[in-house]
């Protein structure tokens, strides 16, 4: 008889990326089951990654609601779950196995500085198994997706995942267009370090020197009403289909999200982008990425949650580099350079 595989991934979508291989393992591991993953509304232009074939897709809040979590404990009641993988470490997952003792619950932990445990060691003695990020530690430790793999990992089937849908393009004009870097836009990195649109055309114009177009995206949620992009670039918006077409070689993708952004990421010959959603989602294809991780220093404690921060995160491939942007845009592009150059 069929049984349910839940799983809750109700997190950003770079956090979605870290736990690609873990959810391939549960899906290899359970042929035969049924598999439901929770996504939540920051991820849902990016359920184009699993097979709905395989994988059912259901919605929620990243904070959930009170009804939401009725409605869970009541799918629970009613179906029959073999199993719950909680990958994303909310506090209320993990009051569910002290209901549902007869589903076996798998679990990401995390413990944190001040000997902070989420959950406490009374709620993992009901865990069927766990594994703990540890952002106590100061030493290099396992990335999140390699603990998560190793959380999932049954009868030696380890598996990276790959991506088996090709997803669609709105502009099939404009994803012709190749050579190119990919750029992210992140508006209020740019504030910390004082840049401004001058800075912005310095990247641009450092970029053309290896390759003859750039494709920039900015941040859907914090548009900049300072800067008139469509009197220096060309412009697509991806909401209103116009487009505006200048005498250069840099094209703003506006409003861009799910497969369509994917696909302008996929086909980039390099990525540049401060740490995050793009880093993460140019790494399913193991682009040749270049980590902008910005970094504001002040005390000990601000270094090792940095630090922290990249061992967590960064994804670990031969063409992934990083650097530290400088409020000094002149000594950034310098750093920029060496990954420019490479495989020239």
């Amino acid at each position: 008889m069929k049984k349910n595989i839940l799983i809750f991934k109700n997190d950003a979508v770079g956090d979605l990326v870290q736990s690609l291989d873990a959810i391939n393992n549960i899906v290899i591991n359970n042929k035969g089951h049924n598999i439901i993953i929770y996504l939540s509304e920051r991820s849902k232009n990016f359920d184009f990654l699993f097979d709905r074939q395989k994988i059912k897709i259901l919605n929620i809040n990243y904070d959930l609601s009170l009804l939401e979590k009725f409605k869970i404990i009541y799918q629970l009641l009613i179906t029959n779950t073999k199993a719950v993988y909680i990958l994303t470490p909310k506090n209320f997952y993990f009051y569910l196995p002290l209901i549902f003792k007869n589903i076996k619950f798998y679990a990401l932990c995390v413990n944190s500085i001040n000997n902070y445990k989420r959950p406490g060691n009374f709620f993992r003695k009901y865990l069927h198994k766990f594994v703990v990020n540890e952002r106590d530690k100061i030493t290099k430790r396992e990335s999140t997706m390699e603990i998560q793999r190793q959380l999932t990992r049954e009868n030696k089937s380890d598996e990276r995942y790959k991506i088996g849908l090709i997803p669609k393009f709105n502009y099939d004009n404009f994803i012709n267009v190749k050579n190119y870097i990919y750029f992210h836009l992140k508006i209020s990195n740019f504030n910390k370090l004082g840049w401004g649109i001058t800075e912005l055309k310095m990247i641009f114009e450092e970029f053309l020197k290896y390759k003859k177009k750039v494709i920039f995206t900015r941040d859907i949620e914090k548009l900049d009403a300072e800067n008139d992009y469509k009197s220096i670039f060309n412009v697509v918006d991806f909401n209103t289909k116009d487009k505006i077409l200048n005498n250069t070689n840099i094209y703003l993708y506006d409003n861009i999200k799910g497969s369509d952004l994917y696909n302008v990421i996929r086909n980039a010959d390099k990525v540049v982008s401060f740490h995050g959603m793009m880093t993460n989602l140019a790494s399913i294809e193991k682009k040749p990425v270049l980590d902008l991780f910005y970094c504001n220093i002040k005390t000990l404690e601000d270094f090792r949650r940095y630090k922290n921060a990249l061992y967590e995160f960064k994804p670990n491939y031969k063409n992934y580099d990083f650097i530290v942007p400088s409020k000094n845009i002149k000594k950034t592009i310098n750093k920029m350079q060496f990954f420019l150059k490479k495989d020239l």
